[in-house]
């Protein structure tokens, strides 16, 4: 949609900071309310806007994210100019710092990034933080006894309130117990997100002169040890879809949200045909796909709402968003469910234009009813997405894609 495109070519520089403060690199921010450097926006708003000149934000934001990681892989979801220690909300007033770890996201933002600069080189000097990331969720985040790994509570996944755990985070001091809800939330896309990160991990030591080495063959078969566990204990044959898993209870979790998708945006060597095609039939039910793309949360979920959210918790119960639904539209094409994929870009665009017919400006989530607008106005953030997605779908390019997933493809043996 031109108006769409129009839109965003025009606002495209919104995004884009100079270095600042603690921030030694250019980095982006979502704008709107949030004027932090945040994980998985700027990982999918430098991917966006590559071709409108993000590639050296995008590669700044990873490099401010590895400046920041500490010796033990820990680094907090947003970076911040003022601070090392920022706050990680959308409200100036909420000064304590959220405890949240960044999503294993950064390594294949800054492969891509490298990618499109053809300059592997630059991240060099960050191999050591590269690695502590990952020894990370080895060490403190891997449950024993299902080999799955954990977020330490439904926000650190960004997708903040949600139903897939009781209590959002510590903010809620009136549910929450550390011992009970903290690294307890098992689910697909953190998985996803892992896999890929060890694969982009390879694929930088590829680019450095280590290809076939043995430090290269460690993170492609930890890739497949983590295609492994999400089909062995997350996969729930009646349903269709994947599950969540509480690891303190032992428990499924069998709300029905976006997540069941977003091990498509690993590609085949994560979920093979048959069960992509189970999940783009379960996708594609009306409680999950609405007039405006694919809902957060069911619309037969008791906690099943539209409101108008943004403090202490970014409404993940309804609404629609696009960069879940942008995931998982590249993860049908590349199935070939091409149809499939470009409905979800159409709808998803309808909202996107909505908005901008009926207020001007863009916001976080849109009403899945009637695609309205809902929180955070002047949010850029991962809409931007909507420049590039129905011509990379029609033209057959992911520009998400890891070039060693065709490795992986090959360990078609998984549990």
């Amino acid at each position: 949609m031109e108006l769409v495109k129009d839109y965003i070519i025009s606002h495209s520089n919104a995004t884009f900071r100079e270095p600042n403060g603690t921030l030694k690199y250019p980095y982006l921010v979502p704008a709107g309310p949030y004027d932090q450097c945040w994980d998985w926006d700027s990982v999918f708003t430098g991917v966006a806007l590559l071709d409108l000149g993000s590639a050296p934000y995008l590669a700044g934001s990873m490099k401010n994210f590895f400046e920041q990681t500490d010796a033990n892989g820990q680094v907090a979801i947003c970076v911040d100019p003022s601070t090392t220690s920022p706050s990680c909300s959308s409200d100036p007033a909420d000064n304590p710092q959220v405890k949240t770890h960044a999503k294993p996201l950064l390594i294949q933002g800054a492969l891509i990034a490298a990618e499109f600069m053809d300059d592997f080189e630059q991240f060099r000097e960050y191999r050591v933080q590269m690695e502590a990331q990952l020894n990370y969720w080895e060490s403190e985040r891997k449950d024993p006894s299902t080999g799955l790994y954990t977020w330490h509570d439904q926000m650190e996944s960004g997708a903040d309130n949600l139903p897939l755990s009781p209590c959002p985070t510590s903010r809620s001091v009136d549910c929450w117990d550390e011992d009970v809800n903290g690294n307890s939330l098992a689910t697909a896309d953190l998985v996803t997100y892992l896999y890929r990160e060890h694969l982009a991990y390879a694929s930088f030591l590829s680019s450095w002169g280590e290809e076939g080495g043995e430090e290269q063959k460690k993170h492609v078969e930890m890739a497949w040890v983590i295609a492994s566990s999400l089909g062995g204990k997350l996969w729930c044959e009646e349903s269709w879809s994947y599950k969540a898993w509480n690891t303190t209870s032992q428990q499924y979790i069998l709300n029905d949200v976006y997540v069941m998708g977003v091990p498509l945006f690993g590609g085949s060597g994560l979920v093979e045909f048959e069960r992509a095609e189970k999940l783009r039939e379960r996708l594609f039910r009306e409680d999950m796909l609405g007039e405006y793309g694919i809902r957060s949360t069911s619309s037969n979920d008791k906690a099943y709402n539209n409101y108008d959210l943004i403090t202490p918790y970014s409404n993940w119960q309804g609404p629609v968003w696009v960069t879940v639904n942008a995931m998982i539209a590249y993860g049908l094409n590349e199935q070939g469910f091409h149809d499939e994929a470009m409905e979800i870009a159409r709808r998803v665009l309808s909202a996107l234009a909505k908005d901008l017919r009926e207020t001007g400006e863009w916001h976080e989530d849109f009403d899945a009813e009637n695609g309205s607008g809902i929180s955070a106005s002047g949010f850029f953030s991962w809409n931007t997405l909507g420049y590039r997605l129905m011509d990379d779908l029609e033209n057959m390019r992911n520009p998400f894609a890891l070039s060693l997933s065709s490795f992986v493809e090959k360990r078609t043996e998984r549990v």
